[in-house]
């Protein structure tokens, strides 16, 4: 989204790059255990991602996730907290789109400062960003409970500091808190591997080969599958195992 579009490129390259090599990809499948297992590998990465984190809000059936928001069409006058517990550019990124499309909106950020995981110049241009589109923005904000109010939604933070509860409402609540790992094939790969499933970071971090304690496969999760995380830590995992195989 916005200034990021042109991250698309790495999709790009990898296809590109899977054809160049020759690799064997399956499209359009749900690859379950007995698909993996059927295929008799020495080695499984499971890079399935994974699924907005919501469930530890109470009232998360009534918000919208950071990535269902980026798909709606923003309405004019609506008024829009978009709450950030990542400190990352998805929140960011939806603030500039509804802002964009004409609603009213709030940044609220658990974080004492803006997009505090990204790098300095990322920072500096969503700061600046921000500013130009005037979007106003609360700090060390926690939040802690959304409901209904009449026709509303009210918001309810506690500050990371004082403790002290303040509500706010809205027409509509976006909520980025990451993701939760998605791993219904990896946990039911586990016990069939060698590894039980267990990524020896050492080896990980030292370009080692993984070591192997009995037969069977290696099994490893990458990306999102193992935690909330961004394209270049995900893409550093891949690359760190698959050197090795």
């Amino acid at each position: 989204a916005s200034w990021r579009k042109d991250i698309l490129g790495i999709i790009d390259w990898r296809s590109d790059e899977l054809d160049r090599l020759g690799a064997e990809v399956r499209l359009n499948i749900y690859a379950e255990a007995d698909d993996v297992l059927a295929l008799e590998p020495d080695a499984v990465i499971i890079a399935t991602g994974g699924l907005p984190d919501l469930d530890w809000l109470d009232g998360a059936e009534h918000c919208t996730s950071g990535w269902d928001a980026l798909a709606i069409e923003p309405t004019a006058g609506e008024d829009v907290i978009v709450y950030d517990g990542t400190g990352r550019h998805a929140a960011a990124t939806c603030a500039e789109h509804f802002t964009q499309g004409g609603a009213n909106v709030r940044l609220a950020a658990i974080d004492d400062m803006l997009v505090q995981e990204l790098a300095y110049a990322e920072r500096a241009f969503w700061k600046k960003r921000v500013y130009e589109l005037d979007i106003p923005v609360t700090f060390d904000a926690r939040l802690i409970r959304v409901e209904k109010s009449g026709n509303r939604l009210k918001a309810t933070f506690r500050n990371e500091l004082t403790d002290r509860e303040t509500q706010l409402d809205a027409d509509r609540i976006v909520v980025e808190h990451g993701t939760q790992p998605l791993r219904e094939t990896f946990d039911a790969l586990r016990a069939r591997s060698a590894n039980d499933g267990v990524t020896d970071l050492s080896a990980l971090t030292a370009g080692k080969p993984q070591p192997r304690a009995g037969d069977g496969f290696e099994l490893h999760t990458i990306g999102d599958a193992s935690t909330s995380r961004n394209i270049a830590a995900a893409t550093l995992d891949a690359f760190r195992l698959a050197r090795v195989l």
